[in-house]
């Protein structure tokens, strides 16, 4: 079975209206500072344990209601250190979105109209991709900055952080979404199924099995109302790991596409030496059962009877009859005056047979053309 990648279901099923942000994946020009990755590495690893704990207590994910999603978004709004005069007519749009990944976008478009912060960055994360200014990408370190402010409530932090993880993934980074999409509360998001959805993206991308697994449990048997893409995809998604096997071939190719995927995004640092290190040596290892299965199977047959009967059968039938001496065969006169290809009927007709059954019309047809134009020329004077 060929491994399914997000690449394949984005491709097919990216949702109307949302095409711009999705047009190419990959973003070469994405590059930061070490410490703003470092600053938000550690920001996000301190929550997710916290995040994860919290979730394995809840039974059932449920999207919220439009009306329970409009009351928190007014009530974040009003949170805000500046909290935006025109607020009812701000928020008046979200009346139009329909289905789950709509309310989210709504969502973060009418916070990004009330506060210019939120506004610039996330106005960075909707720039083309296919011309992607390395200016204008959000900063891991001024992202995190914001989403420590004290005046946004858990609802807004969290879809905002669902929105940049999502992002990230559109442009295979995994490694920063896997650390966004963690720290981020199934609890709070407009939709649960979009949260584990990218959280199994991110990790099948990154050979993390277990992370993997743990969110498509998630999406498949704890979440309602699931969009039928991501319940599609997801089984796709869970059929490919279970056909996966650590060490194999597969495992190797699937390495040296992360290993791509990282050099494309300009990176040649220790997380991509590492992958390099693991294909080498899965590889070692490899080539090493075979040549034990290859050299374990020609010494465990050289003591039996029977083979090496075999083996004289064998030579004995290579030699040819009537000859000599090995290897020398008698010498046949043939005619000046005869014709290439004119072999007896009988073995005609089963050359012809053994022709049609196994090739097709066409082959018969210009080996009969050929043989007739071989017949057809003289035969050349002897020397």
């Amino acid at each position: 079975m060929s491994s399914f990648t997000f690449t394949d279901f984005f491709t097919r099923t990216s949702p109307a209206g949302d095409a711009t942000r999705l047009q190419n994946h990959r973003s070469p020009c994405w590059q930061v500072s070490l410490l703003s990755i470092c600053f938000w590495m550690l920001t996000g690893s301190l929550v997710a344990p916290s995040t994860f704990a919290q979730e394995s207590s809840v039974d059932v994910f449920a999207p919220p209601s439009a009306t329970i999603v409009e009351t928190k978004l007014r009530q974040s709004l009003l949170n805000l250190k500046n909290p935006p005069a025109d607020l009812e007519s701000l928020i008046a749009p979200f009346q139009e979105a329909t289905d789950v990944d709509s309310r989210l976008l709504k969502v973060v478009q009418i916070a990004a109209s009330a506060d210019p912060e939120i506004g610039r960055l996330v106005a960075q994360c909707n720039q083309p991709t296919l011309t992607p200014d390395p200016a204008r990408i959000p900063d891991p370190a001024q992202w995190s900055a914001m989403m420590s402010r004290s005046d946004l409530t858990p609802f807004l932090k969290s879809n905002l952080a669902l929105y940049y993880g999502r992002y990230l993934v559109e442009r295979q980074l995994y490694d920063e979404a896997q650390l966004e999409l963690a720290a981020t509360d199934a609890r709070e998001v407009v939709s649960p199924a979009t949260l584990f959805f990218f959280r199994a993206v991110v990790a099948q991308a990154l050979l993390d099995i277990e992370n993997c697994r743990l969110a498509l449990n998630q999406l498949l048997e704890k979440t309602q109302d699931s969009p039928l893409r991501y319940r599609s995809t997801a089984e796709l998604i869970k059929a490919d790991l279970d056909a996966f096997e650590a060490k194999s071939l597969g495992e190797v190719a699937r390495l040296m596409a992360d290993s791509r995927r990282r050099l494309d995004l300009g990176r040649a640092g220790e997380k991509v030496q590492g992958v390099q290190e693991k294909i080498i040596t899965n590889l070692d290892e490899l080539i090493k059962k075979i040549e034990q299965q290859m050299g374990g199977g020609g010494g465990g047959g050289g003591g039996e009877g029977g083979n090496s009967n075999e083996s004289g059968g064998a030579a004995e039938d290579s030699s040819v009859k009537g000859a000599t001496a090995p290897g020398e065969s008698e010498k046949k006169k043939f005619s000046k005056d005869g014709a290439w290809g004119n072999l007896p009927e009988k073995q005609q007709a089963e050359a012809r047979n053994i022709i049609s059954r196994s090739f097709p019309p066409n082959y018969g047809r210009a080996i009969d053309a050929y043989s007739k134009k071989l017949a057809n020329r003289p035969a050349k004077p002897s020397p």
